[in-house]
């Protein structure tokens, strides 16, 4: 159907079907207000003007050199292989991508209202695609993972889309030059004013472009070399979080995002990121970023980073397992640890291990951490630790062999030490440098001395102490009566398990007693009193813990 220079209309309800392509030229003025089925290309040549809120249905081509008015139409490119070109930008109110074929720009395009892509490649090449509605439902197409329509770019070619609210915006990009992919990108404004965000799918390495994925920042541990996406903001001044997706069983596991520093030629991390979904795939996340300098953005992995090794730099040599903790990251990891003087307790592949230190002085404990999703190692963190020799206990006794309730003195002779605490062994404790005590019973006793010096670090000793018992034995009794010395009493606190005999002068036994009756009032065991004299007694006790077989005299008088 061709218009040469005359006035064409239909109405709403009418459909015209052309088997061949359709042309408006000479200044022509085509009016579609109903349904417009062209089997071949759409042309609009030479100040034609086509305009209405009807419906095409184009298979070919669509040619655009002089003026569309988009008024509120829809463009279906339902055909194969077709292209959108011309001398003159075309300004699509809603345009449809259908059929089997990919469709291919050869000229900036402009989208007023939705563009949908269902299942289908919009190839922009080096063009700019412009989606003027700031709906997060101004794209559409098919999420079904592997059968996802999608915006593939070149070079300098762009999707941009602008913004004004603070919901989740769609960039469906893929390629299907190389390796085909399918890697989304998800923006989500800050805030709900006006900006305008120009991203495009680099589906190549970096080196290519000359952003070399081998020259990193400090921080970075390797940058993804199959693919990049460029970002770029060029209305507004609101930060943004940034999702890019990406398959981690083609591409391999990213925990950040990159972005190219043009003045350091490398690729520096962002800063902290987060894992993410964008419909079936993996994402990393940067959030609120606000930075726009350098367009270029790829996955990269973090070195991991450690922050700090707990535990004190002041140490015990020898002294109780000193635990030092690794305090930062979240995540699955092995751990690397070494120390110079000193030896692990247990475990040493866990954030956290035990060391003990035999060499005093300045020492080092060393650690690296490996991820182990990413095979990214961090650089070697150590920490320099001042372990002490610690203090030495020692005491003397100012006598070795003592009676009971007499004061005993104690020495310190330890090396080092700024606090004591004694364990006497009778119940009482002292924290004194030279203490004193008294035992109110005799035996032998254990006394433990701890030393600790300014850094908390320990030592001990310890001692034994006989304590003598005092036995109290009278020479001469007299059992009359009188309420006076009426018995032979042999007294000793610490006398156990003890047997007396008392014979006469003959060797006749006159009395025998045991543990509980050691008091003889003078009489034979039939009950008759003893004649006065002198008699002589065998007492077998433990005395103090010690037995002893002790004899003597004692003198009855009436």
């Amino acid at each position: 159907m061709y218009n040469k220079g005359q006035v064409f209309h239909s109405d709403p309800g009418v459909q015209l079907r052309v088997e061949g392509a359709f042309e408006n030229d000479s200044s022509a003025l085509s009016d579609n207000n109903g349904i417009l089925v062209i089997d071949s290309s759409f042309y609009n040549f030479h100040n034609s003007k086509q305009q209405g809120n009807g419906a095409y249905y184009v298979s070919a081509n669509w040619v655009n050199s002089a003026h569309f008015a988009r008024d509120t139409s829809i463009v279906h490119l339902w055909g194969m292989t077709e292209y959108i070109e011309g001398d003159s930008t075309t300004n699509f109110y809603n345009l449809s991508c259908e059929g089997g074929g990919r469709k291919v720009m050869k000229v900036n395009t402009f989208v007023y209202n939705y563009l949908n892509l269902h299942n289908l490649e919009l190839a922009t090449n080096e063009d700019t695609l412009y989606i003027e509605n700031p709906s997060t439902s101004a794209i559409q197409s098919s999420t079904i993972y592997g059968k996802e329509g999608f915006i593939s770019t070149l070079d300098t070619g762009c999707l941009v889309r602008k913004t004004n609210s603070t919901g989740i915006y769609y960039f469906p990009f893929g390629s299907i030059i190389g390796t085909n992919r399918f890697r989304p990108v998800n923006l989500s404004p800050d805030a709900g004013t006006i900006n305008q965000y120009a991203l495009s799918f680099q589906n190549k390495k970096g080196d290519l472009d000359r952003y070399l994925t081998a020259n990193t920042d400090t921080d970075v541990c390797k940058v993804n070399p199959l693919f990049y996406h460029t970002i770029n903001r060029i209305q507004g001044t609101t930060s943004t979080d940034i999702y890019i997706g990406y398959i981690a069983a083609e591409d391999g596991v990213w925990t950040e995002i990159s972005n190219w520093n043009s003045s350091k030629n490398k690729w520096i991390n962002t800063g902290i990121g987060g894992g993410a979904k964008i419909n079936a795939y993996n994402a990393v996340e940067r959030p609120t970023w606000n930075t726009f300098t350098d367009k270029p953005y790829a996955l990269e992995n973090f070195k991991p980073h450690i922050d700090s090794l707990s535990g004190s730099t002041l140490l015990c040599n020898s002294s109780p397992v000193n635990s030092i903790a690794y305090t930062d990251n979240l995540g699955s990891y092995i751990y690397s640890w070494s120390s110079s003087g000193g030896s692990f307790n247990g475990d040493s592949t866990g954030s956290n291990v035990s060391v003990k230190f035999t060499s005093v002085g300045t020492q080092k404990i060393g650690l690296t951490i490996i991820d182990t999703s990413t095979g990214c190692s961090s650089g070697r963190f150590s920490k320099n630790l001042n372990v002490s020799k610690g203090p030495k206990a020692g005491f003397s006794i100012s006598y070795l062999n003592l009676f009971e309730n007499t004061p005993i003195s104690f020495k310190d002779s330890s090396l080092g030490a700024n606090t004591w605490v004694w364990n006497f062994g009778n119940g009482y404790t002292s924290s004194v440098q030279n203490p004193q005590t008294a035992y109110s019973n005799g035996g032998g006793y254990t006394i433990k001395q701890i030393v600790m010096d300014s850094i908390g670090c320990k030592d001990s000793t310890e001692r034994s102490l006989l304590i003598s018992c005092s036995l109290k034995v009278p020479t001469i009794f007299s059992p009359n009566g009188d309420g006076e010395n009426d018995v032979f009493l042999i007294e000793g606190l610490c006398i156990t398990n003890y047997t007396l005999e008392i014979m006469d002068r003959w060797g006749l036994l006159v009395y025998k007693g045991a543990e509980g009756s050691l008091a003889w009032d003078g009489r034979t065991p039939s009950g008759q009193g003893c004649p006065e004299g002198t008699y002589f007694y065998t007492l077998e006790a433990n005395v103090g813990g010690i037995i002893q077989n002790n004899k003597g005299f004692v003198t009855l008088v009436r």
